[in-house]
């Protein structure tokens, strides 16, 4: 078995794995920014169309009532 070789005092393979982790770093960095945008704008077309409806009265017993007819 051969050893591996040194480049720069680190290993190949350690230079493979540390070139891996920081491309996997990278990607999930995108995948994190690009979640939070499509949050962002989920979240403000949510805010625009609660803005935009007028929020509808909270019903009470008493209204329940005023629809009925008398006995």
């Amino acid at each position: 078995m051969t050893k591996p070789q040194k480049v720069g005092g680190a290993s190949v393979r350690e230079q493979k794995a540390a070139a891996l982790d920081e491309f996997i770093r990278q990607e999930l960095a995108k995948k994190r920014a690009a979640d939070a945008a499509k949050t962002a704008r989920l979240r403000a077309l949510r805010l625009a169309r609660d803005a935009a409806e007028p929020p509808e009265p909270a019903k009470t017993k008493r209204d329940a009532r005023k629809g009925e007819t008398p006995r």
